[in-house]
Formats: structure tokens, sequence, C-alpha cells
């Protein structure tokens, strides 16, 4: 079985529904991503972020077998607010991913869902899990903090847009 797997198609929090990206999304989901302030701190996200890459997103992206992402939605609505989710390699622990559209910053939806998930990778067997962040970035380091992940190295980033800029690697155990 693949780790992807291991993971229920559904999790839900006190507040969200954290569950598969759908086509229905894509208008929330292109108006939520399609933010510099959203885009800029992700490692490989397009921007602008256009109606095309939000479909490859849900009908491809979504369903290869090294990554599992959740649409993060509110419970009232099922609008999708953001996503979180897990890439998998055969090298690494899973490393975990995500982004909050900016009206819904500050409201403590982005630790929900991370905790969240991290309760269903516990439950799931999962031992570790890392997450990397831009130093420049504290909001996400102390969603990642309350999450229960703790710096484990300091290095810089290698990805293009952020080439060479300082950025912290944080651990989540069991």
């Amino acid at each position: 079985m693949r780790l992807r797997d291991a993971l229920p198609s559904t999790i839900a929090t006190d507040r969200l529904v954290l569950r598969q990206p759908m086509l229905s999304d894509l208008d929330a989901l292109v108006e939520g991503v399609n933010n510099w302030k959203v885009i800029e701190p992700t490692a490989s996200l397009p921007f602008p972020y256009l109606p095309e890459h939000g479909i490859g997103f849900i009908e491809r992206f979504a369903k290869k077998p090294e990554q599992r992402p959740y649409a993060i939605a509110r419970k009232t609505d099922d609008r999708l607010i953001g996503v979180v989710g897990l890439k998998f390699s055969t090298e690494n622990p899973p490393e975990l991913g995500y982004w909050i559209g900016e009206p819904h910053w500050g409201q403590g939806f982005a630790p929900e869902a991370v905790k969240g998930l991290l309760a269903a990778a516990r439950d799931a067997g999962f031992e570790t899990i890392r997450a990397r962040v831009l130093a420049s970035n504290p909001a996400s380091q102390r969603v990642l903090e309350k999450s229960g992940f703790a710096v484990i190295e300091h290095t810089q980033s290698v990805v293009e847009r952020h080439r060479g800029k300082p950025l912290l690697v944080l651990e989540w155990r069991r």
C-alpha cells in the first residue's frame, strides 16, 4: 500500500473539513491562491494562478501517487479556503505544505488544518513529517511550531523562486 492511501479521504476538525479537491472548488481555488502574498512563500505555485492551473491541480496533480492534497473547506458552507497536504518521496519523510487564502489569515484555520492532518497521519502510523519554511515567513513558522514541529536545520533554498534565501527545515514526530 502506498503511504498516500493510508490517509483517510476526509478529515474533520472543529470548523473544517479536509477533503479531495473537486471541480466545484475551482472558483474559490483560483480566487484564494491567485494572490502574490499567498503564492510568494510557496515553492512552486505559478503566478498568476489561472483557471487552467486549478483544473490541472484538481484533475491530475491531486491524484498523483506521490501527493496527498486536501481542500481545506469550512464546515458551514463547504467553501474551499486553502489547501494542505503531504508530498511523498522514497528518500525522505513526507513533507507538509499548505496555503490559506488571505481573507482567512489570522483566524486559526492554518493550524487547525495542519493539526487535523497530523492527527490523521499519526493514526495511520506515520512517524515523522517534515516541512520547509522561509526564515522570512514568521507566520508560517508559528503555524508549524503550534502544530508540534521543531526546527532541525537552517539552510538556504534551492528552488528557483527563493534561491539562496534562508530556509528552515522543521520536523514533527509522532
